[in-house]
C-alpha cells in the first residue's frame, strides 16, 4: 500500500472512530448538549462570540479552533470550558460543528506580563521573492491524533526537517538542524554556517526520521508503513545574516541552498510555512505554546535518533530580559524565549530547527515558523532559564532579499 494512501486511512479512522484528542479535550460533555443530534446546520454564515463573521464548520475542519485547543493548558479550565461552549453552533452526523473565525482566536491572560513596546516586522506582501515561499504545500499539518501525546513523532508528521552534515577531521556527523523552505533552499542558524572552526559544512539530509535506519517504517494497527528514500544534497552556497554577532547571537539566522532541488513529491519532504502574513507574522508569541522538533542536534552531537518533539510555553520578553541580564546577553524584539519550565526546553531540538505553531492558511491548518532554536543555559532544561529563538518574521525581508528561483 502506498504511503500517501496509509496517511489517508490513518487520519480518515482517526476522525472516523471518535474524536479521541477531542475527547481527552473534554469536548464531548462542553460542546453536546442532549438534543445535539437531531441540529444539523448549513455551513452558513454565523456570528462569533465576539460578533465577528464566522462559518459553522466541523470543529475538526477549523483551523483557528484546532490551534486554540493546541495552545491551551490541559485540563481545560471551566473558563476555557466555558469559553469554547459558546463558539457551539450545531451538530452534523459525527461532528460537533463550531463557529469558525477567520482570525485566530486568543484569549488574554490577565495574569500574565503584558508589554506595549512591540516592534513590527517588516511586512513583505508585496516583495518580488514572495511567491518563492509558502506553496500550496507547505506545512501540512497531519498528526490532529497525536497533539497531546508526548514528544513522540510518527513518518511525515514534520516532513521539512532538515539534518546539516559535517566533516570533522575524518568523521562526518550531524551537528545542526533546519528547516525545508523551498526546493531549493534551507533556513537554519548562523552559527551552523558561519565561524565553524574545524568543522565543515558539507551537506543536507531530508525526510530523516530515524538516522539508525536505512529505512524509516512504522507499525499502525497491524499495517506497516515505509518512509521514501531520504534525500541528500551537497551545499550550493551559504549565506548568513551580515549583522550576526557570535558573542551576542543577535541576528542568528543564515540560509543554505541546495545544489540540486529537493523532490516534494514524496509525503517525507514538504517545505514548512513562513510568517508572511500578518496575523502570524505579528502574533503576540507570549499567548501561546510552541513546538520545537529535532534529534536533539547540537554542535557536540545527536541525542536521539528518532525525531522528537516537545511543546514549550512561550515567556514573555521582560521576564526573559531579567533572566538572561546577568549573562551579558541581550535579549531584542527580534528573538523570542521558550521553556525553561519544568525542565522542558528545547533539548529535544536542534540547533538551527524550528519553533513552530499550527496556524489557519488557505483554509487549512498547516503549520508555520515562527523562530530558529538560537541558544540557552549550559546545561539543557534548567529551571527558569528559556531556551532563546532567533524570530523569523522580523529577517522576512532578509530571507525573501536573498533568495534566488
Amino acid at each position: 500500500m502506498a504511503a500517501s494512501d496509509c496517511r489517508r486511512i490513518m487520519l480518515r479512522v482517526f476522525l472516523r472512530e471518535n474524536f479521541v484528542i477531542l475527547s481527552v479535550l473534554q469536548l464531548s460533555f462542553l460542546l453536546v448538549s442532549t438534543f445535539a443530534q437531531d441540529i444539523v446546520v448549513d455551513d452558513d454564515g454565523c456570528r462569533t462570540p465576539d460578533r465577528g463573521v464566522g462559518t459553522c464548520t466541523p470543529i475538526k475542519q477549523c483551523a483557528p479552533m484546532v490551534q486554540f485547543l493546541f495552545n491551551i493548558p490541559k485540563p481545560i479550565s471551566q473558563k476555557n470550558a466555558d469559553f469554547i461552549r459558546t463558539y457551539y453552533c450545531g451538530y452534523d452526523r459525527d461532528s460537533v460543528k463550531v463557529c469558525c473565525p477567520k482570525n485566530p482566536i486568543v484569549v488574554t491572560d490577565r495574569d500574565q506580563p503584558v508589554t506595549d513596546n512591540r516592534i513590527d516586522p517588516p511586512d513583505v506582501t508585496n516583495h518580488r521573492n514572495i511567491n518563492l515561499v509558502n506553496s500550496d504545500l507547505c506545512g501540512p499539518m497531519n498528526q490532529f491524533d497525536r497533539i497531546l501525546n508526548g514528544n513522540k513523532t510518527s513518518l511525515f508528521d514534520f516532513p521539512w526537517m532538515a539534518l546539516l552534515s559535517y566533516q570533522i577531521g575524518r568523521i562526518r556527523d550531524f551537528r545542526c538542524g533546519g528547516t525545508l523552505i523551498n526546493s531549493k533552499y534551507v533556513l537554519t542558524a548562523a552559527h551552523c554556517v558561519t565561524n565553524l572552526g574545524t568543522k565543515q559544512l558539507i551537506g543536507v539530509r531530508l525526510g530523516e526520521h530515524n538516522i539508525d535506519t536505512a529505512q524509516d517504517c512504522e507499525d499502525y494497527q497491524g499495517r506497516v508503513i515505509c518512509s521514501p528514500p531520504v534525500q541528500d544534497f551537497a551545499v550550493a552556497e551559504i549565506l548568513s545574516h551580515p549583522d550576526y554577532n557570535t558573542r551576542e547571537y543577535t541576528n542568528d539566522i543564515g540560509l543554505i541552498r541546495l545544489r540540486g532541488e529537493a523532490n516534494l513529491e514524496p509525503e517525507n519532504v514538504k517545505p514548512i510555512c513562513l510568517p508572511t502574513i500578518k496575523p502570524i507574522s505579528q502574533m503576540d508569541l507570549s499567548q501561546i505554546n510552541v513546538t520545537v522538533t529535532g534529534w536533539g542536534v547540537t554542535e557536540r552531537g545527536t541525542r536521539s535518533p528518532d525525531l522528537l518533539q516537545v511543546f514549550l510555553p512561550v515567556i514573555d520578553q521582560e521576564t526573559c530580559k531579567n533572566t538572561y541580564k546577568n549573562s551579558a546577553v541581550p535579549i531584542t524584539h527580534k528573538q523570542a524565549c521558550a521553556g525553561g519550565k519544568n525542565q522542558r526546553d528545547s533539548c529535544g531540538g536542534d540547533s538551527g530547527g524550528p519553533m513552530q505553531i499550527p496556524a489557519a492558511y488557505q483554509g487549512d491548518a498547516r503549520y508555520f515558523q515562527v523562530g530558529i532554536v538560537s541558544f540557552g543555559p549550559k546545561v539543557c532544561g534548567r529551571e527558569g532559564f528559556p531556551g532563546v529563538y532567533t524570530r523569523v518574521a522580523h529577517y522576512m525581508d532578509w530571507i525573501l532579499d536573498n533568495l534566488k528561483p
